[in-house]
């Protein structure tokens, strides 16, 4: 059993609590970054967890926290779209530069950055599975920030001794998800017809929250090359027909009443059947009753070629599955999904 420390930035985070667990369950200490003693309580149950009060902004607090740790997962990031420009570059470029200095002080032996697909951007017309060797065109702040993030931590890791990996999540799917666009569409599902117009035909990558999980954990104990990025997505892409079925499937299914969105997807599912009703909507301004899951960019795949090659395995295949987990215990009937 395996008895090194990791340092977890974001341990309150979505992924960041399911990583921590993961961690622990593989014997490895966790140190979880908290960025306020209130959340302590968050692993007072958890053996094997040291809460440490840090800020991805304060150098000295970072040093202190990485004394004897051998290992650093950064997920700590900002991920709201609408947040400023300069809000989103001081978290994610620069917030991610401090963890890179701070680290390679330590004598941290190897860190994994928490990117994002976003730093791909739109890729017009690109019709194949986007893999690592496509070079990022992000121009909207987010994905910029992002991709700055990973500059700042692969220059500090090219000039030191410290490996380096870096992983670019899909949009993630999982319970308790709190992103900006998984509270949009929890919010959507109670009041509007869902999944419509705009998205016949197209098709998406999904990923677990789970799968990112383990990935992060198998790219760091297996033989990798210094500064390498994957790309984590599903292996299987989904249409968003196919994934309104799912959904569909999921709410029939549950114990939980579900009374109100099982009536808003089965209303959704017939009005899309009449030609141009919900496009028709749409055009007409129509935003409280229409929610329009699909975007600039949500139809474009990614590839995780280079990660199977690692002989890493996918747990969540299936977009049902993955939706099923979304919902919480029967005693609690609000559900989260993206």
């Amino acid at each position: 059993m395996c008895h090194n420390t990791a340092l977890v930035t974001g341990a309150t985070g979505f992924l960041g609590k399911v990583l921590v667990k993961s961690l622990i369950s593989k014997g490895i200490r966790v140190k979880a970054c908290i960025r306020s003693p209130l959340y302590r309580n968050e692993f007072n149950h958890i053996r094997g967890v040291e809460p440490v009060v840090a800020d991805i902004l304060n150098r000295d607090l970072l040093l202190k926290a990485m004394e004897g740790v051998e290992t650093v997962y950064h997920l700590a990031g900002l991920v709201n779209a609408k947040a400023s420009k300069n809000e989103l570059y001081l978290i994610n470029r620069d917030g991610t530069r401090n963890v890179w200095i701070c680290a390679e002080s330590q004598g941290v032996k190897k860190a994994l950055y928490c990117s994002s697909t976003a730093v791909y951007g739109l890729l017009a017309k690109k019709q194949q599975p986007i893999s690592e060797e496509v070079i990022p065109r992000a121009i909207e702040p987010y994905g910029r920030s992002k991709l700055e993030g990973e500059f700042a931590a692969l220059e500090i890791a090219a000039s030191s001794n410290m490996k380096t990996v870096i992983i670019r999540p899909v949009a993630v799917f999982g319970p308790h998800q709190h992103t900006p666009f998984g509270k949009q569409l929890q919010q959507a599902a109670f009041s509007k017809l869902l999944l419509a117009g705009g998205f016949e035909k197209r098709g998406f990558n999904f990923v677990h929250v789970e799968d990112v999980a383990e990935a992060s954990i198998h790219l760091m104990t297996v033989p990798v090359e210094n500064r390498a990025i994957f790309n984590i997505a599903g292996e299987s892409v989904i249409k968003f027909e196919e994934a309104f079925q799912a959904y569909q499937s999921v709410l029939r299914h549950s114990e939980n009443p579900y009374l109100w969105p099982r009536l808003l997807a089965l209303f959704s599912g017939l009005v899309r059947r009449l030609p141009g009703f919900t496009d028709w909507l749409i055009r007409q301004g129509s935003n409280r009753l229409v929610f329009n899951l699909w975007q600039p960019g949500f139809d474009m795949t990614y590839s995780s070629s280079k990660l199977l090659r690692t002989s890493f395995n996918f747990k969540w295949k299936s977009f049902e599955d993955v939706l099923r987990s979304c919902i919480h215990d029967k005693k609690d009937h609000s559900y989260d999904i993206l």
